[in-house]
């Protein structure tokens, strides 16, 4: 087995290409991927001396380069993972792969729950596999996209991220939870803050749910615009360009 082999952090560091363009490096560009799994509330994998568990991340500490996950629903997985070695985390949300290794874990209590923590990887690997760049959009003052239902009534969700090919939507409306890929929807407002409104018409291509530690049921749509005109091309690349601009000032400012 792989955790076998691998007895230090320097033997650990190298299941990772510390050469590819994909590896991260710095820790405060290591805190933005944990954060992107724990604002997206992503399924991570955790393999340990054989076993596994699934978890979520909870909470990122940039400042003292650690993170928490989410204790496992099986107490002898967890107690194994407590006296583990190495850690290997592995994560696919939309195509993105997420993978790194740490040493071991402590065994905390987060928001009265049972919870593991530990130091940040010194290399994590983060491959987008997407052809266009994808930003998460503002949380305090969130675009949105609305349109008609096939029903006749009408929906109004928030968005997650965007790119120049497309966005996730996310909602807890139950109406969304059965559509399938290939859907389209049609006429969509997206309101974008400052950039103004386009409206375009969006195909579904990554349904997904998840559940929040509260046990509430979240949907994330993942769609592709089906037409770009000139305009609206050219409204995207300054929204995503200036979203870009923003997080990258976040993170030297810490």
């Amino acid at each position: 087995m792989i955790a076998d082999l691998l007895q230090d952090a320097d033997i650990a560091g190298q299941t990772i290409d510390a050469d590819s363009p994909f590896a991260q490096h710095h820790p405060l560009q290591i805190a933005v991927c944990l954060r992107k799994l724990m604002s997206g509330q992503d399924f991570v994998t955790v393999e340990f001396n054989g076993r596994q568990i699934v978890t979520q991340v909870l909470d990122v500490d940039s400042r003292n380069a650690r993170f928490i996950f989410d204790a496992g629903s099986v107490e002898v997985d967890n107690h194994a993972l407590a006296s583990a070695r190495q850690l290997i985390f592995r994560s696919l949300p939309d195509g993105i792969r997420t993978e790194f290794t740490t040493l071991n874990a402590d065994p905390v209590m987060f928001e009265g729950r049972p919870a593991f923590e530990a130091s940040f990887p010194t290399l994590l690997y983060y491959v987008q596999r997407r052809e266009f760049f994808r930003v998460q959009t503002p949380v305090l003052d969130p675009y949105t996209a609305s349109g008609p239902c096939a029903d006749g009534g009408s929906f109004r969700l928030e968005l997650q991220d965007l790119s120049l090919g497309g966005v996730a939507l996310k909602t807890a409306d139950e109406r969304f939870g059965s559509l399938e890929s290939g859907t389209v929807l049609r006429d969509v407002t997206l309101q974008l803050g400052s950039f103004g409104t386009l409206q375009l018409d969006l195909e579904i291509v990554a349904p997904r749910q998840m559940t929040t530690p509260k046990g509430d049921r979240r949907f994330v749509i993942g769609c592709k615009f089906v037409q770009t005109p000139g305009r609206a091309e050219r409204v995207l690349q300054r929204v995503v360009t200036q979203l870009e601009t923003r997080r990258q000032t976040l993170v030297a400012r810490g």
